[in-house]
């Protein structure tokens, strides 16, 4: 009986050997390791999670130091299943600036299960100076043209005849083989549609270029000039108004007798419109041209 006894007792002891040794394998399945630090400034603390921790029922409380110095722990957060967990410890006040060493220790009863990590603190600093610019890369290939686009609006009306001075051109100013008298009667209008006082000179023109301002007009009764002016000459017309120049239709015989009106030409240092109303059996209301530039 001593002796089945014996044997008894040396097969428990042998089984809590196993035991033991399961245990510690174990534990040695999952090192404790830091994984992040997580600091709110406003709280004043930081959340600490961590991987590789035992099963909750033999994990004693945690405890955290930084820089050697023990922190308050507030709370801590055990998921057995994944044997991951969450500590949640207060910073010193005033809260330091500067990067310190943290310790977790987290396991039975032992201080030896424990992982360090770096942490910072402090506020953000300023925005530091843009770098260089770095060399131009490459030119890639070129893309493929794209749909047309719709079209656009029709854009304003453009300044006439390319800015001042403004030529206007009324051809012809005679009626063949006819005319003289006291008519028929020739009328002239030159509208100032700009905003400013336009400065015109009415330049009545034989077939030859010749200014006939001042020359009597052939078969005229009584005898009469061509009205207009002569060399550098201009007559104000305000803004908005409209100048009226008459004479009276040449004599047009034989064809191209001398001193006869071929063309008018009006000459302005604004925006204007002209045409003229040449009255020979019946009203004939002409517009003139604008010469291009």
């Amino acid at each position: 009986m001593q002796v089945r006894a014996s044997r008894i007792g040396v097969v428990f002891l042998a089984g809590l050997f196993l035991l033991t040794i399961s245990q510690l394998a174990g534990a040695a399945d999952h090192p404790l390791r830091v994984t992040q630090a997580l600091v709110d400034y406003t709280a004043k603390t930081v959340t600490i999670s961590v991987s590789g921790l035992d099963d909750s029922k033999h994990l004693a409380p945690p405890k955290v130091r930084m820089a050697g110095s023990p922190l308050v722990v507030t709370n801590s957060v055990v998921n057995s299943g994944g044997h991951t967990g969450e500590v949640t410890a207060n910073l010193p006040l005033p809260i330091p600036t500067g990067s310190f060493l943290l310790e977790v220790a987290w396991g039975k009863d032992r201080d030896d299960t424990e992982q360090t990590f770096s942490l910072a603190l402090g506020l953000v600093g300023p925005q530091g100076p843009p770098g260089p610019q770095g060399t131009q890369g490459i030119q890639g290939v070129q893309g493929p043209q794209g749909p047309q686009g719709p079209q656009g609006p029709q854009g304003p009306a453009g300044s006439s005849g390319g800015g001042p001075p403004f030529v206007w051109v009324c051809t012809p100013a005679f009626y063949p083989q006819t005319g003289g008298g006291s008519g028929p009667r020739a009328d002239l209008y030159v509208f100032n549609g700009s905003s400013s006082t336009a400065n015109v000179a009415v330049h009545i023109l034989d077939v030859n270029g010749t200014n006939l301002a001042g020359v009597t007009i052939p078969s005229s009764s009584p005898p009469t000039p061509y009205p207009g002016q002569t060399g550098s000459s201009t007559v104000a017309v305000a803004s908005l108004n409209t100048l009226i120049v008459t004479w009276i239709l040449p004599t047009d015989s034989p064809d191209l007798a001398p001193n006869v009106s071929t063309t008018v030409q009006v000459i302005s240092d604004q925006p204007i419109a002209v045409s003229t109303d040449f009255q020979f059996s019946g009203f004939h209301a002409l517009p003139c041209s604008l010469l291009p530039k």
